[in-house]
């Protein structure tokens, strides 16, 4: 059983808060230890956050103002 402790010393994956529902499946009672593991321990290795990740490095947003193009960058929720 992961405990508290476990979790808030662990790192979290930083797309816990972003509410996708591929992840949301994880976050039920059945299957709440797994999610805690992966979610809240060892996230790299999911393979929903390497698919995250790889798009958020992909993705890139423009924007023009007075013919001059200013390159945005995501700043939270």
């Amino acid at each position: 059983m992961i405990t508290q402790q476990q979790i808030t010393s662990s790192q979290c994956c930083p797309f816990i808060e972003h509410g996708y529902e591929a992840c949301s499946k994880n976050f039920t009672l059945g299957r709440l230890d797994q999610a805690c593991s992966v979610c809240f321990g060892s996230y790299k290795s999911c393979s929903m956050y390497r698919q995250l990740v790889s798009i958020s490095r992909t993705t890139t947003l423009d924007m023009t103002i007075d013919g001059q193009a200013i390159k945005l960058r995501p700043t939270g929720t």
